[in-house]
């Protein structure tokens, strides 16, 4: 092709010729090529976005760590609560099936009642009670020993060391047992115990 002398060519005029749109092409394939070869640039994060997040979960540990000590804390008391309710439960059913007295009494040696009253917490004994006393006795068959619970957690009968159903699964007086959580007073549950024999939990607010 001939040219005129002085002619003026566009940068429109290189653009659309085929050698021109070759190297167009090739130099953006390496620029790509560039891009995948060096993820780092892309995935990288900075210092002053690093400690945006460490100071972000910091403050989400805070304010969720009180919530999750009380959960800690309801789930620890909801445990023992469910073990001596049904514990009376099944006092209260063997005395009607055996047509017998028995007994609960808390423990600290496994074998013999606590007459001294240290705590239902160091665990408890269901029994047949052939002499009425509230004492396992000689006579008398243990139908199950309950084990120690935490330390963590405080078990009080507002009648003493043990507890009766007769042969009609009545109680020979009524009380409450009340479970607490010796680190976190402000929550407790009651076991409410009628002289029927009946039963019923309630939540309360700080143990007595």
């Amino acid at each position: 092709m001939k040219y005129k002398v002085g002619h003026c060519f566009t940068t429109d005029y290189f653009a659309g010729s085929p050698r021109f749109r070759e190297s167009k092409g090739s130099f953006l394939s390496l620029q790509s090529a560039q891009r995948r070869s060096n993820p780092s640039k892309n995935l990288g994060v900075s210092l002053v976005e690093l400690l945006v997040s460490l100071s972000v979960a910091a403050i989400l540990i805070t304010v969720s760590a009180p919530g999750m000590k009380a959960l800690i804390v309801n789930n620890r008391i909801d445990n023992v609560a469910d073990e001596v309710y049904g514990s009376l439960m099944l006092a209260r059913s063997e005395a009607i099936k055996r047509q017998r007295t028995v007994s609960l009494c808390s423990t600290v040696d496994d074998l013999t009642c606590d007459e001294s009253n240290s705590g239902w917490h160091h665990g408890w004994l269901i029994f047949t009670d052939e002499s009425d006393d509230g004492l396992l006795n000689d006579s008398d068959q243990l139908i199950r020993r309950i084990a120690e619970q935490s330390d963590l957690i405080s078990i009080i009968w507002n009648r003493g060391y043990s507890l009766r159903f007769n042969s009609r699964g009545q109680t020979t007086q009524a009380g409450t047992f009340q479970i607490c959580d010796q680190e976190n007073s402000t929550d407790s549950k009651a076991i409410v115990i009628s002289m029927t024999g009946r039963l019923r939990t309630e939540e309360q607010g700080a143990c007595s």
